[in-house]
């Protein structure tokens, strides 16, 4: 049975391997933690959206993320209804409102207003205490707002929280429900009110106005060709474009890509996945680089036994892969950890993925492969002459 070299080399320095197994599992655990708020970005960016009900969504084209989306005129939500291709409209008005929380501190407050016999979103957790809304000067609460709101428990809103009196607005609100959305990245909070609350609580809002209009369509209509067309259909007189039509798949992309790609928050957790892999590499380069000049005369013997220079280099290579393996276990459940403690603390979903974590097993073995063949660079002039 051949000895395999690359695992004695670790297994003879037990303190050295143990530090060097130690700095890899930190870059393994950083790479880990970056995609995971980076997943938590994308996933966040199309929270809210994925729980509305539409086929085509109706905004102003002037609109930017869910906190500063402008509005358009809910008369042309009228003209649409009437259209053969529809079979059903509704609306949602979105605003910032600001709470005031226990300590006297205001707090910025994610507002849906929705109509409570036709409620805008999907059946589920949000939709259930809606119709209490009817009732004038209350709201619903969002299970995931932050304990910066003043939940009567100090963590989470709760059945507890039901009956309470909210300032919102500087105005006194009744707490007689709750539902469960997020706010996703537009603010720590959310809240629900019927429209004609809404319109009190925020007096910039026009009776005539809206933020997004929800179009269901009917059958065999394709939701591309009707999007289309109402943007042809509704047009300022110079042209311009009144409204912004949009498929589903094409909210979840912008939304998606505004957040990703055109915020400096999903740049951040981007960069630090290749700084956290970059500091993985140098950390196994270093412990290679180091003990491959220590053993050259180890080296110089095998080579002056007739082994050629790529059994040398395969030694080093399953090294590198050796360490990368064995410290990714541990580094794992280190990070699965602490996706659950931040999220905790943070309220924010880390969701530890199996293909997150097949897609960090393959980086951790090309960091170390990496390293290696940079390592090999003194181990190629290895001769026989180096034993003296």
């Amino acid at each position: 049975m051949r000895t395999d070299l690359a695992l004695q080399n670790l297994v003879s320095q037990p303190r050295k391997t143990a530090l060097a197994l130690a700095g890899i599992g930190v870059a393994i655990i950083l790479i880990f933690l970056q995609l995971g708020f980076l997943g938590a970005v994308q996933n966040t960016a199309t929270d809210i959206f994925d729980q509305l009900e539409f086929e085509l969504l109706v905004r102003s084209p002037n609109y930017l993320h869910l906190a500063d989306a402008d509005k358009f005129d809910r008369r042309i939500l009228d003209e649409i209804a009437g259209l053969p291709e529809i079979q059903a409209v509704n609306h949602v008005q979105v605003g910032r409102a600001s709470l005031r929380n226990a300590a006297g501190y205001p707090q910025g407050l994610l507002l849906f207003g929705v109509a409570c016999e036709s409620p805008p979103f999907r059946p589920g957790p949000v939709t259930g205490d809606i119709p209490k809304l009817a009732a004038a000067d209350t709201l619903l609460m969002d299970r995931k707002s932050h304990k910066d709101f003043s939940p009567s428990d100090g963590q989470r809103f709760g059945p507890q929280d039901v009956g309470r009196t909210l300032w919102v607005s500087d105005r006194s609100l009744r707490v007689v429900g709750l539902f469960t959305l997020g706010a996703g990245l537009a603010s720590k909070g959310a809240a629900m009110v019927s429209q004609s609350t809404f319109l009190r609580l925020l007096p910039y809002f026009d009776r005539h106005e809206t933020t997004f209009g929800l179009i269901r369509l009917a059958e065999e209509h394709d939701a591309a060709r009707v999007a289309r067309t109402l943007v042809d259909r509704f047009r300022n007189p110079d042209g311009s474009a009144l409204i912004e039509v949009l498929t589903r798949p094409e909210v979840n992309r912008r939304e998606t890509q505004r957040w990703v790609s055109e915020t400096p928050v999903g740049f951040i957790f981007f960069l630090g996945v290749v700084i956290a892999a970059l500091v993985g590499a140098t950390i196994v380069y270093m412990i290679l680089a180091n003990d491959v000049a220590a053993r050259l005369p180890e080296y110089a013997t095998l080579r002056a036994m007739g082994y050629g220079p790529s059994y040398l280099a395969g030694i080093v290579i399953r090294q590198a892969a050796y360490l990368a393996l064995f410290a990714f276990g541990p580094a794992l459940a280190i990070a699965w950890l602490l996706y659950q403690i931040t999220g905790l603390l943070a309220g924010v979903d880390l969701v530890m993925t199996g293909e997150r974590v097949l897609w960090v097993l393959v980086l951790t073995v090309a960091i170390g492969g990496l390293s290696g063949v940079l390592a090999l660079k003194k181990l190629w002039q290895v001769q026989p002459a180096d034993l003296f």
